[in-house]
């Protein structure tokens, strides 16, 4: 199935991809973890972890790729009884749990230090799992985050200073990105980077540096993201990142850091687009697939690969 989207691999990338797949089948073993999050729906099955906006659909980091238009696909929490009101409603359901995030102030952070009671009081009365979106946060931020039971830390990590600085408008670049993981791991808080491939307009710039910043922490996996072009902001007619291309960055993150698990997260283009990457993604050896393509399940299955299916984020599992 994979030969519509390889017939113009060279050799020497499909070497690359058949050590990584190696790799990461005698690390990690035979399997392909299949990830539903939120309220979509692959293959029958419904998701049953929703994702929850803090600051509803207002950001005032507003960057180049985004400008709030992720937030308005959450559901709205804005005051933190409405979180609790939600996550008891998300119980009462059936769900899993919740990813808590919402938009930043201009310094990139989230207001947690309102919320974190509603989110340890749910922590307390009910059995949901529950992922928050950090934005940057101090070692006061983070040790209150722990402190309410939050079960892990989602936080975009960005390798390249002009990135940091002219599409995500952080005034002190990817020194605060690092600090913001260096307190997430002095609290002991378990954390997922996420890696935005294509971030600056398209252009790769700064992924592998990325990489070598995530390394320095005790984490066990990372999600790679890429660019979708978004109506509305200033990146909505840039072109993605070449699936090609992305599919050979996972394949080179897969051995500078082969101990860590690796997902491909839900945020990347839709259509054609999603089914060459997926493909291709299987084929580097990736661990984990968010809402996976119908082509990507087939090359898993046709490679021996064991699905296992989960109702949550890709960074959970």
């Amino acid at each position: 199935m994979s030969r519509r989207f390889t017939s113009e691999i060279s050799q020497e990338l499909s070497s690359l991809f058949r050590r990584a797949w190696d790799v990461s089948r005698s690390i990690h073993g035979n399997r392909l973890t299949v990830h539903v999050p939120g309220m979509f729906v692959v293959n029958g099955r419904r998701g049953k972890y929703r994702a929850v906006s803090i600051t509803g659909d207002k950001c005032l980091l507003d960057c180049e790729h985004c400008r709030g238009s992720l937030l308005r696909t959450m559901s709205h929490a804005l005051t933190p009884q409405d979180l609790i009101d939600l996550g008891l409603e998300a119980e009462a359901r059936g769900d899993y749990g919740l990813l808590v995030s919402g938009g930043c102030d201009h310094e990139g952070r989230l207001p947690w230090k309102k919320f974190t009671p509603a989110i340890k009081f749910l922590k307390a009365r009910t059995g949901l799992i529950i992922t928050v979106h950090t934005g940057l946060v101090d070692p006061e931020t983070s040790a209150r985050l722990k402190e309410s039971g939050v079960d892990q830390a989602l936080i975009d990590v960005i390798g390249d200073e002009d990135t940091a600085r002219e599409v995500y408008h952080l005034s002190k670049g990817i020194s605060s990105i690092r600090r913001s993981l260096e307190s997430l791991a002095a609290v002991g808080l378990d954390t997922v980077p996420h890696i935005l491939f294509g971030l600056h307009y398209g252009r790769e710039k700064g992924e592998m540096a990325a990489l070598e910043i995530i390394v320095e922490f005790p984490i066990n996996k990372y999600v790679i993201v890429v660019l979708m072009p978004t109506r509305g902001t200033a990146m909505a007619d840039v072109q993605p990142p070449q699936p090609l291309r992305v599919a050979q960055f996972i394949a080179e993150a897969r051995l500078r850091l082969p101990g860590l698990k690796t997902s491909l997260g839900c945020a990347r283009p839709r259509g054609m687009y999603r089914k060459e990457l997926d493909v291709l993604a299987v084929m580097a050896g990736i661990n984990s697939l968010a809402l996976p393509s119908d082509l990507a399940l087939e090359e898993a299955e046709s490679r021996g690969l064991e699905l296992d299916y989960h109702e949550y984020c890709c960074s959970l599992g």
